[in-house]
C-alpha cells in the first residue's frame, strides 16, 4: 500500500492557479480547477505516495470503492441509465 501525503494550498497566482506542496517529500504542484482545469508538476518529490489535500475545510480521507449490488438499484434509477443508453440489466461485455 503506498504512503499518503497531505498537500498544502501554498500560495495563489493573480492568474488564479494554486500552487499546493507537500511538506513529506516536498512535491509542488500548480493546479487551476474547472472549467479551465490544468495541473503542472513542478517538483515530483516522492511518485510513488498518495497526495491527498483539500480547502476550505474539506480534507480527503480513505477512499472504498463498492459496486452496488444489481438488486439495490431503485426500478427510477435503472429506467433513467436506460433512456441514458446504458443497459443496466444487459449482458456484460
Amino acid at each position: 500500500m503506498p504512503e499518503r501525503h497531505i498537500m498544502i494550498l501554498n500560495d495563489r497566482a493573480d492568474s488564479g492557479a494554486e500552487e499546493w506542496v507537500c511538506p513529506s517529500c516536498g512535491r509542488r504542484m500548480l493546479l487551476r480547477w474547472p472549467p479551465d482545469y490544468e495541473s503542472l508538476v513542478l517538483e515530483h518529490g516522492d511518485d510513488t505516495a498518495i497526495h491527498v489535500g483539500g480547502k476550505g475545510g474539506l480534507q480527503i480521507g480513505e477512499i472504498a470503492v463498492a459496486p452496488t449490488p444489481v438488486g439495490d438499484v431503485p426500478s427510477a434509477e435503472r429506467r433513467w441509465l436506460y433512456d441514458s443508453g446504458i443497459d443496466w440489466d444487459g449482458p456484460a461485455a
